[in-house]
């Protein structure tokens, strides 16, 4: 293990100089975004018409939308109109251009004129705009104190030449949501839904209407201005206060612990916590107030770093210390020491690679801030940084993993054989797609390449697995040592549900709170609480002992209930009916006996319910492993449909993963949705299996209510707080609690018909016991399984059939009517 310790970084080094390498080329040759033309080499048409309209959307997006669409005609034996349908044509001289669009050319039902259609969207943000003008085709909105305005461009330098004897036909504002305050003028019609159109003007009508600003926008312009601190401040607590949580459970216990492993273990989670929220703490600190400078002068990068390399060397020479000490006394033939042959070799190669890796980062910064002008080399900062990502990352789930037995165990070892190269190949590939996309959108390299310390922060919030798999090892030490789940473990459990099932922070009002987190942790915790009950005894047999006694109990008391059944009828005398029961009476008290339960059955409890109680592992951890398991197979369909669902649909109701690519940070979601969607799985079958004998219920099926409320609880409370602050309707949560509540109602039965089985055999033999038990087809549990998985399955295909996606913001499930501006132009005959 040490050579691999020592050898890894090594390697992770040259292939981030290989791929930095691959990157810069790719960048340098990659294609620029295109100037448009500030004159119309055609000339301006002899006539030409235009109709325009913009819509002003709050309800159903995080901020505030404006969309514009405008249209224009011109006539066809116009020289530039044959040049309107090739792509990056004549389009410029009638429509302005920046910012992402959609064009479109088509002939006239007549065939006398070609029409050129533009639509653009632009989020009109809240923060730091006072009396700021952001645009979107021919209009423009600024913000005033609670007010919006939203004008048509009046400056007719500004206009297009080719409209410059353009003929207005059609002017409309649309604000659905919005309260008018003043419009000028006066316009030649008012429609419903706040909407207002001006027709047939000569030139550009000065048109200009005021919104008043919802209280949510009010609230986020305030968080930007005058509560920027306030903001900083809550989106340092909004990412670290679970953490922080989770740390302040640790730190008793890992003080108090007799265990040195446990110490040891503690210690590196809370350490990994620290590193997790060094980025927040950092721009709580540097960015706001007085100390913004200090990131102008990259102590911010600087630091970010430093917090990467500072575990690498932290565990190089953890590793390389006792052994210079042993061999510094060690003497050697010639009166001189001679150092071991591997320890500070491999921390050395550490050390080595950890500081070749950090000045390849630090000076990228120093060119950056020696020379302003745009260079690709600045990338090679943000491949270094996410290199020291990976590295970091690796030796702290090793050395974690070789806290309890000094030996890392196969499933972990596999775990990070494949997740620490696809951790380097997600970092190195979001940086690359960043810096490309940032580069064809806007034409420079966004912050989050050039900047290790945004990129970090931007990473960090997928570094909850890391968090998962320590509190895994954590859990594997506790279920080593007990076979009973305390109180510190069910909190860790309790932990472990909402770090791997629910991501946070979520923002609301563009206030960053773990909502959804904190709502899980306190609901599931209480209904632990409520629903506690005393773990089984031992019973002191094997599983399959047990199997063979809940069997054969369940026989005699077949047999003991006929007889009862035959002397009641009258068939049987006294004397027969004695002779024949107490010899299965007898057995039945020896059975019980041997497992411990009460001879007499004076307790209530039969075998079944002891082995059914106890689940088929023989500790906790057992239990968990096995659900895990199971869990993470049975629930492979439904992570690929959520996947699916998840990237089908962007959160805006666009076309899903193709859409979201286009934004630099498109990749960073898109890999945060495909973690979370095979990672829950696994997890909450974890959670199952971990609680399986403190949950309520007699059979397994009804052990996943808690948990599955939990999560509903956690994702109600999201769904709640949305639609009251009249924020971004959250589709899908009834489709994910679904979907969850069976996976771990299969997974149940699977553990049930686990504890159930007496003899090897395929999957029919297995299920042949627990379908025995449930008394299948007869008036039993078994129907109340049937009738919840039935109404489960029936719930999840009508949220299906009606359309309603996992991801979407914008209720896709009934098509809105057509829009104003396309009632607008439909109705013109030039259209």
């Amino acid at each position: 293990m040490t050579t691999v310790v020592g050898m890894i970084p090594v390697a992770m080094v040259l292939r981030a100089a290989v791929l930095t390498s691959a990157l810069l080329a790719a960048v340098a040759l990659g294609p620029r975004p295109a100037l448009a033309a500030s004159e119309c080499e055609f000339g301006p048409p002899g006539s030409a018409w235009v109709e325009t309209s913009v819509t002003v959307e709050e309800r159903g997006h995080d901020t505030a939308v404006m969309r514009s669409t405008t249209r224009v005609g011109v006539p066809r034996d116009w020289p530039g109109a044959a040049a309107l349908f090739a792509a990056g044509g004549a389009d410029g001289c009638l429509l302005p251009a920046g910012g992402p669009s959609t064009s479109t050319a088509t002939m006239s039902p007549d065939g006398a004129e070609v029409v050129v259609q533009r639509t653009q969207e632009t989020p009109l943000q809240s923060y730091d705009m006072e009396w700021e003008t952001e645009v979107a085709g021919l209009w423009s909105s600024r913000t005033s104190g609670r007010t919006r305005f939203v004008a048509l461009q009046l400056s007719p330098a500004g206009l297009p030449p080719g409209l410059a004897r353009a003929r207005w036909r059609a002017v409309a504002v649309r604000t659905p949501d919005s309260e008018v305050r003043a419009v000028m003028p006066l316009p030649s019609e008012v429609r419903p839904g706040h909407t207002y159109v001006w027709r047939d003007a000569a030139a550009p009508p000065r048109v200009e209407v005021a919104l008043r600003m919802s209280a949510r926008s009010a609230f986020q312009r305030w968080t930007g201005s005058g509560g920027q601190k306030v903001l900083t401040v809550a989106t340092c607590l909004g990412f670290a206060l679970p953490y922080l949580l989770l740390a302040g459970l640790l730190v008793l216990p890992g003080r108090r612990s007799a265990d040195r492993d446990e110490r040891a273990l503690v210690r590196i989670v809370l350490g990994t916590l620290a590193l997790i929220t060094a980025v927040e703490v950092i721009a709580a600190v540097l960015l706001s107030g007085t100390l913004f400078p200090a990131h102008l002068i990259g102590l911010t990068d600087a630091g970010a770093v430093l917090i990467l390399a500072a575990p690498l060397c932290a565990a190089a020479w953890r590793r390389a210390r006792p052994r210079i000490r042993r061999a510094g006394r060690a003497p050697t033939g010639s009166g001189r020491t001679r150092p071991g042959p591997t320890g500070p070799a491999s921390a050395g190669v550490v050390l080595a690679g950890a500081a070749l890796v950090a000045v390849s980062g630090f000076a990228p910064l120093a060119r950056r801030y020696v020379h302003e002008q745009a260079d690709p080399a600045w990338v090679a900062s943000a491949v270094a940084t996410a290199s020291l990502l990976t590295g970091a990352a690796w030796v702290i789930a090793v050395r974690a993993a070789r806290v309890p037995d000094r030996r890392t165990p196969r499933a972990v070892r596999a775990l990070l054989r494949w997740s620490v190269p696809g951790l380097a190949l997600t970092t190195l590939a979001f940086v690359a797609h960043a810096a490309v996309t940032g580069l064809r959108t806007w034409g420079y390299l966004p912050d989050v390449v050039v900047s290790p310390f945004f990129l970090l922060r931007n990473l960090a919030y997928l570094m909850w697995p890391l968090v998962v798999l320590l509190l895994l090892l954590l859990l594997r030490l506790h279920g080593r040592r007990t076979e009973a789940v305390g109180p510190l473990t069910a909190w860790l459990v309790a932990f472990l549900f909402v770090v791997g099932t629910i991501r946070w922070p979520s923002t609301y009002a563009g206030m960053p709170v773990p909502l959804a987190a904190l709502a899980g942790l306190a609901v599931l915790s209480l209904l632990l609480r409520l629903t506690r009950r005393a773990e089984p005894a031992d019973p002191g047999v094997s599983r399959r002992r047990l199997a063979v006694i809940v069997e054969e109990h369940r026989a005699l008391e077949a047999r003991e209930k006929g007889l009862r059944r035959r002397w009641a009828a009258g068939d049987m005398d006294d004397a027969a009916y004695h002779r024949e029961n107490e010899p299965v009476v007898e057995r039945i008290g020896r059975l019980r006996g041997e497992i411990g339960l009460d001879p007499r059955r004076e307790d209530g409890l039969t075998p079944l319910d002891l082995a059914l109680a106890r689940g088929p592992g023989s500790s906790w951890w057992a239990n968990a492993r096995l659900a895990s398991r199971y869990a993470t197979y049975v629930g492979a369909p439904a992570a690929v449909f959520l996947i699916w669902a998840t990237w089908s649909t962007d959160s805006m109701g666009h076309d899903g993963w193709l859409d979201r690519l286009r934004e630099p940070n498109g990749f960073y979601g898109l890999a945060g949705d495909l973690i979370g969607g095979l990672l829950i799985w696994p997890v909450a079958g974890f959670v199952l299996g971990a609680l399986w004998r403190r949950l309520p219920g007699r059979r397994g099926y009804l052990k996943g209510a808690v948990p599955v409320l939990a999560y509903g609880a956690a994702t109600g409370a999201h769904a709640v707080l949305n639609n009251l602050i009249g924020q971004a309707p959250v589709r899908g949560s009834l489709v994910r609690i679904l979907l969850l509540f069976l996976v771990l109602t299969v997974v149940a039965v699977l553990m049930d018909a686990r504890t159930l089985q007496t003899r090897p055999g395929g999957l029919a033999s297995r299920l042949t016991p627990v379908a025995v038990v449930y008394r299948l087809g007869t008036a039993g549990s078994g129907i109340a399984l049937i009738v919840a998985q039935a109404a489960a399955i029936l719930g999840l295909w009508t949220q299906l059939r009606h359309g309603i996606d996992i991801t979407s913001q914008v209720d896709t499930s009934t098509q809105a009517p057509p829009s104003t501006d396309a009632q607008l132009f439909q109705s013109r005959p030039g259209g």
